[in-house]
């Protein structure tokens, strides 16, 4: 379970005047009522319901799991891309002992890279070492907004990445549809054609996003069902389900609304199945790491692949 923090505050500027905007170009109300919320939040960026850890927090305590939490966090000038995030932990004074408590409990913290067709290595560095040092913790992972890797020459980012520190991506997903865009739903080392060879990093790829399966928010059956389908598909496979719900969505409200019914009904199978391990991305990438290790060195014994 993973989570893309793409905005923490309705209050922020920016999402005041994206708001307002989207209200008086395409006359839907959601987004009036989206803009007057965040008025009565302006200055109040950990109270809004954006603000979605504490809610994260409760739901998956009360399944007995734990997921990861993407940062978005541009600390370094970048190109102008109007699909780059609007509020974000860097510029909105959070309650930052709330997310400390959280990495101390177990959940997981990575960077999700903001939108940077140069892909810049001091984009990564920066971004890790500024969160690391207001988790004061490590982090181990990312994802691009967007999914924005270069997609010409990924490798290139990939490398980009292990230079950075990071240890595992998952980036690779289809932006609008669920499924397997590495036609694999297993973590596996990238191949750099240029070294011919795998990639000292892992990827663990995306196949199920909240926006993936939910179009109209009143047709909550449909986007179970579809989320379920891609659920079957990888346990007939023996794979890993990376599911991607933001962080905002879980006020469950405004243009999320039953994002987090969809997800309760997603779970509630997979929360009985007795053959799910629920982990972070973290646990998975090293599990996978030492099931390579094992294999190569024949340690495992009576293996189903």
């Amino acid at each position: 379970m993973t989570h893309d923090t793409d905005a923490v505050s309705l209050g922020a500027a920016k999402e005041l005047g994206a708001n307002l905007a989207k209200f008086l170009i395409r006359r839907d109300r959601i987004f009036l009522d989206m803009f007057l919320s965040g008025v009565r939040y302006i200055g109040k960026p950990t109270e809004n319901p954006f603000f979605g850890f504490p809610l994260w927090r409760e739901f998956e305590t009360s399944r007995e799991f734990y997921s990861c939490f993407y940062l978005f966090a541009q600390v370094v000038p970048l190109k102008r891309d109007i699909n780059n995030c609007k509020s974000s932990v860097v510029e909105q004074r959070i309650d930052w002992d709330i997310l400390r408590r959280m990495a101390a409990s177990g959940w997981e913290f990575g960077f999700h890279a903001p939108i940077d067709p140069e892909n810049k290595l001091e984009a990564f560095v920066e971004g890790k070492r500024w969160i690391e040092k207001k988790l004061r913790t490590p982090i181990y992972g990312l994802r691009h907004h967007y999914w924005a890797l270069d997609w010409s020459k990924p490798q290139a980012t990939f490398r980009k990445h292990i230079d950075a520190g990071f240890r595992y991506d998952t980036s690779i997903a289809w932006k609008d549809i669920a499924g397997f865009r590495a036609a694999t739903c297993h973590p596996f080392r990238p191949f750099d054609p240029e070294q011919d060879e795998p990639l000292d990093i892992y990827e663990i790829p995306t196949c199920l996003m909240d926006g993936h399966i939910i179009k109209n928010p009143d047709d909550v059956s449909s986007a179970v069902e579809e989320g379920l389908d891609v659920v079957r598909k990888v346990k007939e496979q023996g794979g890993v389900v990376v599911l991607d719900w933001h962080t905002e969505t879980a006020c469950n409200a405004y243009n999320y609304r039953n994002h987090l019914t969809v997800l309760r009904h997603i779970l509630e199978p997979l929360m009985e199945d007795g053959d799910a391990w629920m982990a972070t991305p973290w646990e998975i990438a090293q599990q996978w790491q030492l099931r390579s290790v094992e294999l190569e060195t024949g340690s495992i014994t009576n293996l189903q692949l």
